[in-house]
């Protein structure tokens, strides 16, 4: 399910819209917004319910805004693994795992492991010897590499 908490802002601008006659229809076509919410917001309004948000169920984050702010500056450095950002959490006095950093840096920052590509270390004479390889077979046929295989 798909829920997205509207303002407060955009909520009493939608009641005020209801209450200068609007259509709750032609009101969420207006603000862009569901229907069933506008509808639901009318209602509230009417029974004397408040138009604050409700608070959110669920666990609290581990991960405190300072630390939130940490581990964003820490993205860009080099060498800095989830783990080694975890451990340094964990020895400040945060116990966090390194799945919440990486659950973190994915859902917020948008942020994917990355793994450095190994490129071949080759010396000035291996190369040359793929090169003169290269040219001698340069005009083989698929006969000819058939016999190698």
């Amino acid at each position: 399910m798909n829920v997205q908490d509207y303002g407060l802002s955009l909520r009493s601008q939608a009641l005020e819209m209801l209450k200068a006659g609007e259509t709750p229809k032609k009101v969420a076509q207006v603000l862009n917004i569901n229907i069933r919410s506008v509808q639901r917001w009318g209602r509230s309004n009417r029974l004397g319910f408040s138009m604050e948000s409700k608070p959110k169920s669920g666990r609290p984050p581990k991960i405190d805004r300072v630390w939130k702010i940490v581990i964003a500056k820490s993205l860009g450095k080099r060498r800095q693994s989830i783990r080694k950002l975890a451990l340094r959490l964990t020895r400040s006095g945060y116990d966090v795992s390194h799945t919440s950093v990486l659950r973190y840096l994915r859902k917020s920052l948008g942020a994917t492991p990355f793994k450095r590509p190994r490129r071949p270390r080759l010396t000035l004479k291996m190369k040359e010897n793929r090169i003169e390889f290269a040219q001698k077979q340069k005009d083989w046929t698929v006969e000819d590499w058939n016999r190698v295989l």
